[in-house]
């Protein structure tokens, strides 16, 4: 650039502009002109390293913010699932210990079902001793009301003996006394009488005592009497008892047979339960080695980290030297418009009778539809395409977003991003905006940019539209 730079110095000095041929002066100004398009785009990539820059460095800091918060929280989990892991071998041995435990109540509990079912039988046998006891009581019973019967006719006959007794000593009377009577002829007959006396109160006697031996008979046997059925109450007692005895023995036998069933299903699950322990304990062990394997992941991304910044460093080292060169250029460029030409003057006029108002209308129109407020490449490519179509003088159309990025340019956007652009700024600010005479990055010859913000449907400014006015 500086012999460039030289060369239209001197031309500007001498005053030898005349002498340069249309066709060198349109090439130099072709060159010129190539070069504030190549100061642009310069300017703009410097800018979107610098920013890309700025994004890296922050990406790269949250990133490493996250990686050692990841460690961290990684070395805790570390700890916490080893915690986890032996408290799970403790629950698994205690797993175990239930299983042993279920097995024994299970020995236990078969052994007390074996003994329900002895007493079961048991007390079937003793039901059955006692109905038989019953029914011997029953018999005695039976025997008994026979025997006071007999008794009865016992004192029958000791009644009826004692009245031939006393019919006996009454005639042993009446006979003495006819003796007596009759003298010395009747003393044989009195002899007889008397020893009839003597039979018959010698058999008074006898019955006396049979009668007392019977009464005693008859107490004994009441006595009897009243003892078995004492003995057959209790009986009877006995047997309801027992049935009763039965039937709970039937309950507790079904409790029994429930009890060894959920010990069955208990012993089950625990076998069950130390299997899933035991599964669980081999998975956790796998979880601790991934988490390990991370942890070392976590340590190699913390390293690329580092490594990455450095080429960041580096890459913000480029942009420094672009921004320089880029420095030098547009100084370079400065000198070169010292030899500006009556031509660009005239542009300049030009531009002046453009009537630059209409298109700002132009634009606010179609910045108001929307099929441009939708940001949509599709619907802008097809509306600024018809727009550009439409119109003579302008010479380019484009859009873009907030970010700077462009949706659509007819021809292709010169730039990467149009941040660095002030009519982007202006725009954003939600105003409208006009350029001097410049060199446009699309064209690469001189025009004036026209650009208006693009609202949403509550006003918010979402993007910009803008179109280059040709002054050549």
């Amino acid at each position: 650039m500086k012999p460039l730079n030289r060369w239209f110095a001197s031309r500007n000095q001498e005053g030898l502009t005349e002498s340069v041929s249309k066709e060198e002066y349109s090439r130099l100004t072709q060159l010129r002109n190539e070069s504030v398009v190549l100061f642009d785009q310069l300017n703009a990539v410097v800018d979107e390293v610098e920013q890309t820059i700025g994004h890296l460095t922050a990406i790269a800091d949250a990133s490493s913010v996250q990686e050692k918060a990841l460690r961290e929280r990684s070395e805790q989990a570390t700890s916490r699932i080893e915690e986890t892991f032996s408290s799970l071998q403790e629950v698994a041995s205690a797993a175990e210990q239930i299983s042993g435990a279920s097995a024994h109540l299970h020995q236990k509990s078969a052994e007390t079902k074996e003994i329900v079912l002895d007493v079961v039988r048991s007390l079937t046998n003793t039901d059955q001793v006692m109905n038989d006891l019953n029914a011997h009581n029953k018999a005695m019973e039976q025997h008994i009301t026979q025997l006071i019967e007999q008794t009865s006719h016992i004192s029958e006959i000791n009644q009826f003996i004692q009245e031939i007794v006393a019919q006996t000593s009454l005639l042993a009377l009446n006979a003495s006394i006819e003796a007596a009577h009759a003298g010395e002829f009747g003393r044989g007959f009195s002899i007889v009488a008397q020893q009839i006396k003597k039979l018959a109160e010698q058999s008074h006697a006898a019955v006396t005592r049979s009668s007392t031996m019977v009464e005693q008979i008859e107490q004994g046997v009441k006595l009897v009497v009243a003892s078995v059925e004492n003995e057959r109450r209790a009986v009877d007692r006995g047997i309801a008892e027992m049935s009763v005895n039965r039937d709970r023995m039937d309950v507790i036998f079904s409790r029994i047979h429930e009890v060894n069933e959920l010990v069955n299903q208990t012993n089950s699950a625990s076998r069950e339960q130390t299997i899933h322990m035991n599964g669980t304990t081999e998975m956790l062990k796998d979880v601790v080695d991934s988490v390990n394997e991370t942890f070392v992941s976590v340590e190699g991304t913390l390293h690329l980290m580092d490594k990455q910044r450095e080429q960041i460093g580096k890459l913000n080292r480029i942009g420094r030297n672009l921004q320089k060169s880029s420095a030098d250029l547009s100084k370079a460029i400065e000198q070169a418009d010292a030899g500006r030409t009556a031509g660009q003057t005239q542009s300049a006029a030009k531009a002046k009778t453009t009537d630059t108002s209409a298109i700002q209308n132009w634009l606010r129109n179609a910045a108001a539809e929307t099929e441009l407020i939708v940001l949509d490449e599709q619907s802008h490519q097809r509306k600024l395409t018809e727009m550009l179509r439409s119109k003579a003088d302008i010479e380019a159309i484009w859009s873009n977003r907030e970010d700077g990025s462009f949706i659509f340019s007819l021809p292709e956007a010169g730039l990467v991003n149009a941040k660095g652009r002030e009519w982007w700024k202006r725009g954003m600010a939600g105003q409208s905006f006009e350029s001097s005479v410049y060199v446009s990055a699309i064209t690469k010859r001189l025009c004036v940019t026209i650009a208006v913000p693009i609202r949403s449907a509550d006003g918010k400014v979402v993007g910009v539209i803008g179109a280059d006015i040709s002054v050549t």
